[in-house]
């Protein structure tokens, strides 16, 4: 008689983490399939930059800026982007509103910071993402 091996607890603890990871890439990617399209919000948008940092409150533990290009053509015009901090339950930076503000108006180079609302163990987040735009528009 053959005994199925048991799951031990970090195999568990793996397991529910990976579940939750994948239910929330899930619900990102239906979020973004069911936004409306960049290209019909901003007809005149030709491209779009953004180069992206996040540090805690207070300004320590600056993380080095990467740069998110936006393909224009099928991208949705939702600006979501997860929280830095690993352990981050519930946060993330929601700044569509107005970074579609900005694009509306036309601006060429814009930027914004958002605070995360998420949660660390029981104490708030907080950590910063700052961003700065650059767009071009057709003539």
């Amino acid at each position: 008689m053959t005994q199925r091996p048991q799951i031990g607890t970090l195999d568990m603890l793996n397991r529910r983490r990976f579940g939750l990871a994948a239910q929330r890439f899930a619900e990102r990617r239906q979020r973004e399939d069911e936004a409306p399209r960049l290209q019909a919000e901003i007809p005149r948008l030709e491209s779009l930059k953004l180069e992206v940092g996040e540090h805690r409150a207070g300004g320590a533990v600056a993380e080095a800026p990467h740069i998110r290009r936006v393909v224009v053509d099928n991208a949705p015009a939702l600006f979501v982007l997860p929280c830095g901090d690993g352990s981050c339950k519930d946060g993330g930076h929601d700044v569509t509103s107005s970074v579609m503000r900005s694009l509306r108006q036309g601006e060429t180079h814009f930027e914004g910071e958002d605070i995360c609302n998420g949660t660390v163990g029981t104490a708030q987040c907080s950590r910063v993402l700052r961003y700065v735009a650059t767009a071009t528009y057709k003539a």
